[in-house]
């Protein structure tokens, strides 16, 4: 799935503080990797309201990167206030497509700061499951909640407890027809 413009942006706002600056007294480059990570959990939270902390610690599963880029235009310095934009350019089976704008609060429309992105591979993080580390098809329930991002579609507050309930029947139920099939 592929996501039309002008629909499905999450804004993360971002201070610039001393410790992310270089002895240039510009952001030292690879905080924006940083950045760009705080503005997917808050992503979670805010426009999938999932939060970040329950999928990984819970559900168990992760998001690593498994490729960035970032294209540096504007510098950006202490004090300045960023917004972050994120838009999920393509969901594949099991990774998701970010792209990143960022730009100065204040700012005149147009260029942005700086733009990147990275894709993330979901990954099981359970030691016990025979695929800890590798990854995994994106859960049913979470796949819905992003397509329904990249569409502008209202996405249903308060339901993550319903998601991993759905999302956990499914497993169990190709997990009893994998056994199924060995049996």
């Amino acid at each position: 799935m592929t996501t039309p413009d002008g629909v499905g942006v999450h804004v993360h706002r971002q201070p610039v503080r001393f410790g992310d600056c270089d002895p240039a007294g510009i952001v030292y480059y690879p905080r924006f990797l940083h950045f760009f990570h705080e503005t997917m959990e808050t992503w979670f939270l805010e426009a999938l309201d999932y939060p970040y902390d329950r999928v990984i610690l819970g559900r168990q599963i992760g998001f690593p990167s498994v490729h960035c880029h970032a294209d540096f235009r504007v510098p950006c310095k202490m004090g300045d206030v960023l917004a972050i934009e994120l838009r999920v350019l393509r969901l594949g089976r099991s990774s998701i497509h970010f792209d990143y704008r960022v730009r100065g609060e204040g700012d005149p429309p147009g260029e942005p700061r700086l733009t990147g992105g990275t894709v993330c591979v979901v990954m099981d993080l359970d030691p016990s499951s025979a695929n800890f580390r590798r990854s995994l098809p994106i859960p049913p329930g979470l796949r819905g909640r992003i397509e329904a991002f990249m569409a502008g579609a209202a996405i249903p507050r308060g339901a993550a407890d319903e998601v991993d309930a759905a999302d956990a029947a499914l497993a169990a139920e190709a997990g009893a027809a994998r056994a199924g099939e060995g049996a």
